[in-house]
């Protein structure tokens, strides 16, 4: 099946959606057939180049094990069931991102249809929420975050598991009303409305028996001072892809680079030596001293860096938190630089 056997009507819709859009062989490359212009946009070669750099296997800009995908292919063929799946892709600028891929089989040619979208911005968002719902959750305080009108709309499993809340209602002011010490209530939701933390406590009872007592914090949640309230939302995001560009590039064919939220990256290297390690830091930390222009405006970026080596006995875990206790001591220590950890 090639471009030009398709009708141009069909063609021409193909290339109007906002969405890769192909047909492939049923091979372990997923050789394609037939790509919209959408799918070419997305990963930034030109169809020729494509075909001569890569010919036309889709499988080639996967990033993850396509092995477990291939097995996965044949038992829905066997089921007659669709494909839907989530992995990670590159571009040609060496940048990755995240697709959500749905194919529907074609018995008659061996080949499937196949719809891809870029998911990166979602995917990054979802595991930023599920990071700060595990730390809430894990926080021995009871949490309830609600809007300026008191409806509640989070509240973390201490406070959702707590046995004197009344679980029915539906703000923090039907919540509180009626227990709180000393202070009026109504006070200290309009000094907070103004931005000023509030601190009370409130005491719970039952049947004329104290059931419950907290001491209260209400803290309004106001954007803080950073690169994107400053510049913007666009600046900031493209310091964080231009972050990503410099450290990508130090990469080794074993190594692995994550996003860890917000403005914080999270490497791991394989096999190398800590003085080819602290060279490649001290080689992104030396880009940032000269001043960065983007969208027009001058800014300068610093880095700071915490680094960490294995043990024996570490997991994960113990690794991440020995390399976040290095971070810590960098950016207490004035940031921009580097601190290896030493066991403090």
């Amino acid at each position: 099946m090639s471009k030009t056997s398709l009708d141009r009507r069909v063609v021409t819709i193909m290339n109007h959606i906002h969405a890769g859009v192909l047909y492939c062989k049923n091979d372990r490359y997923s050789t394609i057939l037939y790509a919209n212009d959408y799918f070419y946009q997305m990963i930034g070669y030109e169809k020729d180049e494509f075909a001569i750099l890569f010919s036309n296997r889709f499988a080639d800009l996967v990033v993850d094990d396509v092995a477990p995908i291939l097995i996965s292919v044949k038992e829905h063929i066997a089921l007659g069931k669709d494909l839907d799946f989530e992995y990670r892709m590159h571009n040609k600028k060496g940048e990755i991102f995240w697709i959500h891929d749905t194919a529907k089989y074609d018995p008659e040619n061996d080949s499937w249809y196949v719809t891809i979208m870029d998911i990166t911005e979602m995917k990054s968002l979802k595991y930023e929420r599920e990071r700060l719902e595990f730390y809430l959750n894990n926080m021995p305080n009871k949490i309830v975050i609600c809007n300026l009108d008191t409806t509640i709309i989070y509240k973390n499993r201490q406070a959702a598991q707590c046995s004197y809340f009344n679980s029915e209602v539906t703000s923090l002011y039907q919540l509180e009303r009626g227990h709180v010490l000393v202070k009026s209530l109504d006070e200290i939701l309009c000094r907070a409305s103004d931005g000023e933390t509030q601190e009370y406590e409130t005491r719970y009872r039952k049947n004329g028996v104290f059931i419950g007592h907290d001491k209260n914090r209400l803290i309004p949640i106001r954007n803080s001072e950073g690169i994107n309230d400053t510049y913007g939302h666009r600046t900031g995001d493209e310091i964080i892809r231009m972050t990503a560009r410099k450290l990508t590039s130090m990469l080794g064919p074993e190594d692995y680079i994550c996003r860890f939220g917000g403005d914080e990256f999270l490497i791991l290297f394989v096999d190398q030596a800590l003085e080819n390690i602290i060279k490649k830091a001290r080689y992104v930390l030396n880009t940032a001293l000269s001043p960065d222009s983007i969208g027009g405006t001058t800014i300068r970026i610093t880095y700071s860096a915490g680094i960490a080596s294995r043990g024996s006995g570490d997991d994960y875990e113990s690794l991440l938190l020995k390399a976040d206790r290095a971070l810590y001591r960098t950016k207490a220590n004035g940031k921009n630089n580097i601190h290896i950890f030493n066991g403090s």
